[in-house]
């Protein structure tokens, strides 16, 4: 009995490790298939706001919040695009700069307000991503953040695809790593009870403003791929939508999870970008509904994914993500253990 417990865990880990290989071998292999250009920028962006989604969710893992991580995407995007224009730096150590000016950032605001309970310090992150959209407005004759601009190409439109998998996959195995490691610990232990971390010897501060410098680099990195596959850089990068998404992402996939932001994304992104290819069907059944609305797909996909996070919020606390653990649970460990 015990030598069958034994080999249990060790079947377990090979099959989550041979169900990840599949899906980044499906997903490389996806262009070579799908040939729309249109369902490869969806893919590409479900793979950018899963390097967000994942640099927020280290926030959470560690009992923090943001309500305005809009600011290092933001800072992160145009960061890079500016450097390469204005100083003719290669847009890749654009991508690399723009990640650690936006850690830096996060540096400065972390360590100011890194002691502030969860929501306090949400909030100030918040305020903070307004006064950023003041400034870069502000000074639009260096930024030209009002009227945008195209930043330069990262690498050829064919190749983005795969720049964009790579960086995702290196962002999520590291802070994969981060929450298993030794670091990792003392972050889930401060988002347990925070008093009681500090007195088990833990220098809560120091933690915090780790993870918050991490996360806000992770937010840099997604910013410039963001701004590449979206086209252009402009000031509305620091709106409050972009910030509350992550959040969104991670609660629907499953808050301190590694799987939580991918699924989270894939959700979201759906709802965002390929629903709208429904709204004239939309439009034609319900809009005599709505006289006074000339286009009620946006309301109506904004109304559902309210509609969806709420459900998942009161049924599924722990996100999708756990819904999932217990099918693999039930369907791969039970006949592991029947079959041993």
């Amino acid at each position: 009995m015990i030598q069958k417990k034994a080999k249990f865990p060790l079947t377990q880990k090979n099959g989550k490790l041979l169900t990840l290989l599949f899906g980044l071998a499906l997903i490389t292999a996806i262009p070579f298939v799908e040939r729309s250009p249109f369902i490869i920028s969806v893919i590409t962006l479900i793979m950018i706001f899963t390097i967000y989604a994942s640099s927020w969710n280290l926030l959470a893992f560690s009992g923090q919040g943001s309500l305005g991580h809009a600011a290092f995407l933001g800072i992160g995007a145009f960061t890079a695009a500016l450097l390469s224009i204005k100083f003719g730096a290669p847009p890749l150590v654009g991508l690399v700069v723009g990640g650690l000016i936006s850690s830096g950032v996060g540096f400065l605001v972390g360590a100011t307000c890194v002691r502030l309970k969860a929501w306090f310090l949400a909030m100030v992150t918040f305020g903070f991503s307004v006064i950023a959209i003041a400034f870069f407005s502000q000074y639009d004759s260096i930024t030209s953040a009002i009227t945008g601009f195209p930043p330069p190409l990262l690498v050829s439109t064919g190749q983005f695809y795969f720049l964009a998998l790579a960086v995702a996959t290196i962002s999520v195995a590291s802070i994969y790593w981060i929450m298993k490691s030794k670091s990792g610990i003392a972050l889930k232990a401060i988002h347990g009870n925070e008093l009681e971390a500090k007195m088990s010897g833990i220098n809560t501060t120091k933690y915090k403003l780790l993870a918050f410098v991490v996360s806000t680099f992770f937010a840099g990195i997604a910013g410039c791929l963001y701004v590449q596959n979206l086209g252009y850089v402009q000031v509305s990068i620091f709106s409050p939508e972009l910030s509350f998404l992550p959040l969104m992402m991670s609660v629907i996939g499953g808050l301190g999870t590694i799987e939580g932001p991918i699924i989270g994304s894939i959700i979201v992104v759906f709802i965002r970008d390929m629903l709208p290819s429904v709204d004239p069907h939309l439009q034609s059944a319900v809009g005599s509904l709505f006289p006074a609305v000339s286009n009620v797909g946006p309301p109506l996909r904004l109304l559902g994914l309210g509609i969806f996070l709420l459900v998942v919020v009161i049924f599924l606390p722990n996100g999708i993500a756990s819904l999932l653990r217990r099918g693999y649970n039930y369907f791969i460990t039970d006949k592991e253990q029947v079959k041993n």
